[in-house]
């Protein structure tokens, strides 16, 4: 299990996440010690609430994006963050980033990483 906590305040992005199902908080923040990847995240809003949540660090390889971005998208939960300061500790590494042939390829990913999401916090002792 890896143990970093970031913090950093949401931001708005593209709303592709939004576009595909899956929107996502957009964090500005320096993820310095942490490699490129999806993880398994707990994620602390303004308001207290701990959430669990999908965390994409890095470049967007199937968009072509360029720069390394921090989102995240949240398990069960709807609602306005924009502007927050959220807090998250990354718990585990799903997988390395890649590129998907098509938003339709990705979209499947996404799903199957939350459901590993799902796994992986069941077994943490926040869960």
């Amino acid at each position: 299990m890896i143990s970093l906590s970031f913090q950093g305040r949401v931001v708005h992005g593209a709303g592709r996440g939004q576009q595909l199902g899956f929107p996502t908080l957009n964090v500005a923040c320096e993820a310095s010690g942490l490699e490129h990847g999806v993880y398994a995240a707990w994620v602390r809003l303004n308001e207290g609430l701990l959430l669990p949540g999908a965390l994409h660090y890095g470049v967007n390889r199937t968009f072509e994006e360029g720069s390394a971005t921090v989102e995240i998208f949240l398990l069960d939960f709807s609602g306005e963050v924009y502007g927050q300061t959220v807090v998250f500790e990354v718990v585990k590494k799903i997988r390395d980033t890649k590129k998907f042939d098509s938003a339709e390829a990705l979209v499947v990913q996404i799903a199957k990483d939350v459901e590993r999401v799902r796994e992986v916090l069941k077994l943490d002792c926040h869960a």
